[in-house]
């Protein structure tokens, strides 16, 4: 544990969350913004996976600075994790394409996809779903003004996968205006706290915190989607 965490290391789900390794597939908006809150609120060994450099249009939207600028994401990740906190030993960078990597390489019990296609998405997910011992996967989609999260747990894979569609059917965003730095830090903080809310269930065997099958919010209109998660037996909790 790191002392600049003992101001919460009481809840219930902090000591449990050591005993989870994390995959954070991909990045980007979502990915840096939520690798970033988790390493700052979890014991979990933190795995991120990507294979792009930062460029330049990515540090005015993603969790970069200009001097990663050329550098590995999962690497300045891992710099910026090291200064915040004094170590980045549970944050591991892979670089990798998620369209090379083997079946369930890095797929965790707790998956999170950060993805900024679809394509890659339905992949994560095969890979998750094909898991014994799975137990969350966390779904981010995230535009300029807008975002939306789906969590999963097991029996309702089929319900998610409905959801899933391939990218051609949404129309592309103006290549001014994808991303904005507050929407990927909100939605980096929300998936963190689906997290902490689902470890803390797990953790108690109780539903006592809300982890909602879907969530969206609309940040122009301040206008907020919830849909609950569907009551399944206790050992899917």
């Amino acid at each position: 544990m790191n002392r600049l965490q003992n101001n919460f290391k009481a809840a219930p789900w902090f000591e449990e969350s050591g005993k989870h390794t994390i995959s954070v597939l991909g990045a980007g908006g979502i990915g840096s913004n939520t690798i970033y809150n988790l390493s700052k609120t979890l014991l979990s060994q933190i795995v991120m996976i990507d294979f792009d450099s930062v460029e330049e249009h990515n540090i005015g939207s993603q969790f970069f600075r200009f001097k990663d600028k050329g550098t590995p994401k999962v690497r300045a990740l891992e710099a910026i994790i090291g200064e915040h906190l004094g170590s980045y030993r549970r944050a591991v960078g892979l670089v990798g394409d998620i369209n090379g990597y083997t079946s369930k390489q890095y797929c965790t019990p707790i998956t999170i996809s950060a993805f900024d296609n679809m394509e890659a998405r339905k992949k994560s997910f095969e890979d998750w779903k094909s898991l014994d011992n799975r137990l969350l996967y966390i779904d981010g989609r995230l535009r300029a003004t807008q975002y939306e999260i789906f969590c999963v747990v097991p029996g309702l894979e089929e319900k998610y996968e409905s959801t899933l569609f391939t990218s051609g059917d949404v129309p592309p965003d103006p290549c001014t205006f994808k991303q904005t730095s507050y929407a990927g830090m909100m939605i980096g903080a929300r998936i963190t706290s689906f997290v902490t809310n689902f470890l803390y269930n797990y953790t108690l065997k109780e539903e006592i915190c809300s982890v909602p099958f879907h969530y969206k919010e609309l940040l122009e209109l301040c206008y907020t989607e919830v849909e609950e998660m569907p009551k399944l037996n206790s050992d899917a909790v």
